[in-house]
């Protein structure tokens, strides 16, 4: 065979090779995503009964029992599950704005999603908990239930308060 005709056919196959990498590559990608975001699910779901719900003012959140409220629980959940994301802080009116802005119906495992409380203030963030599929988020919600899972699409209490929902695994 002639050298110039072994290049073109090398140059070829390397040519045709390079899509399905590329398309490998982005597989992995989309399955690392995909494995951050159910680690973060399965850490959240871990803590459940391993965390009292306390104002802001009394977190302790270095050791089980933790103690600590919605937002903490959330900050607690993303550091344990390290998936190289941190939340800015425990504070829900900042991890409000923290990721990309995501609607109502377009919720993914482990996207952050933020309720008001305060009918006077219906911008103001007033809960935070982290969606875990299946029309469900799990959340800090007060000290007499502490950590709960809630059907957000069949509870009106949170539909009628959603303010914004947050993803910040990417």
């Amino acid at each position: 065979m002639k050298k110039g005709f072994k290049t073109k056919i090398a140059i070829l196959m390397l040519a045709v090779s390079l899509p399905a990498t590329s398309l490998l590559a982005s597989v992995d990608a989309a399955s690392s995503v995909e494995a951050k975001r159910n680690k973060v699910v399965q850490t959240a779901l871990s803590l459940k009964n391993k965390v009292d719900y306390v104002n802001w003012k009394n977190r302790q959140e270095t050791r089980a029992p933790y103690k600590t409220d919605c937002s903490g629980f959330t900050y607690l959940a993303y550091r344990l599950a390290n998936v190289g994301v941190k939340l800015v802080n425990k504070d829900d009116d900042d991890q409000a704005k923290v990721g990309q802005k995501i609607s109502w119906g377009n919720l993914k495992k482990g996207d952050l999603v933020f309720f008001w409380l305060n009918s006077r203030d219906k911008k103001d963030v007033g809960h935070v908990g982290i969606y875990i599929g299946d029309g469900k988020m799990i959340h800090n919600i007060t000290a007499k239930r502490d950590v709960i899972i809630t059907n957000i699409y069949k509870n009106s209490y949170y539909k009628d308060r959603f303010i914004v929902a947050r993803r910040v695994i990417k």
